[in-house]
């Protein structure tokens, strides 16, 4: 008989598994994270500036930024899916073939997310560029790869090379700047004198005036200065 009572399982003091209803860190175990990831990306941005695309006043990173993002967080992202579909056709009557990829990024402790990215030939193929299976499926893998390392520590952040998705998208860049050549006040002074002659002595003097100061007045900012004496010298009688 005691063998028997030996193979019944003991459940008069078992307690039920209900899960803690805590987070597994506090509060200012999380500011603290937070902290340290934002400080990581503002030194990443400082390192790799041509890795930021601005667009419509908004910073994009790109695929090398995210690369590094990769070797900085010490994750493993490798490629789980890919799919070739045809959607219709190009204006060439071509086959608009799509490329739908999915990574998935890991952490070192085993926390994983996929991310999916997909490209289509009609994105490639705009006004006298063609599409090439190639361009199509990089550009899809690109996407997907880094929208999981993205969705995993980047806070769901769009990654630049997703943007043209929905289409084209205003880039906006810095206005160019030079540094003001020495002597260029002296000579519109004088190109205001050579305009009281008219254009064709304005135009004479353009062309044998100084390069740097030809560039400096194609500044926007000096456009409108230098629009000013050629409106003058038109006004001048012939």
């Amino acid at each position: 008989m005691s063998t028997a009572l030996a193979l019944v399982p003991d459940t008069a003091l078992a307690v039920p598994d209900k899960g803690s209803p805590l987070p597994v860190f506090c509060g200012a175990e999380m500011a603290s994270a937070l902290g340290a990831y934002r400080e990581l990306q503002q030194a990443l941005d400082r390192a790799m500036p041509d890795q930021i695309m601005s667009l419509d006043g908004k910073p994009f990173r790109k695929k090398g930024y995210w690369r590094a993002l990769a070797v900085a967080f010490n994750l493993t992202v490798e490629p789980v899916d890919e799919r070739r579909e045809v959607h219709g056709t190009l204006d060439d009557g071509s086959d608009n073939y799509v490329y739908v990829v999915t990574y998935v990024a890991r952490t070192q402790t085993g926390r994983a997310t996929t991310g999916d990215g997909a490209c289509a030939a009609a994105e490639k193929q705009r006004g006298r560029m063609k599409a090439s299976e190639h361009n199509v499926r990089s550009h899809a893998h690109t996407r997907a790869f880094n929208r999981a390392i993205s969705n995993l520590v980047g806070f769901g952040e769009v990654s630049a090379e997703e943007v043209d998705r929905e289409g084209p998208v205003a880039v906006s860049r810095p206005a160019p700047t030079m540094v003001k050549p020495a002597g260029v006040e002296d000579w519109l002074d004088t190109m205001v004198s050579v305009a009281a002659k008219g254009t064709a002595a304005l135009e004479q003097a353009w062309h044998t005036s100084d390069a740097a100061y030809r560039r400096y007045v194609s500044l926007p900012a000096m456009r409108p200065r230098w629009q000013a004496i050629k409106d003058s010298a038109a006004r001048v009688a012939r």
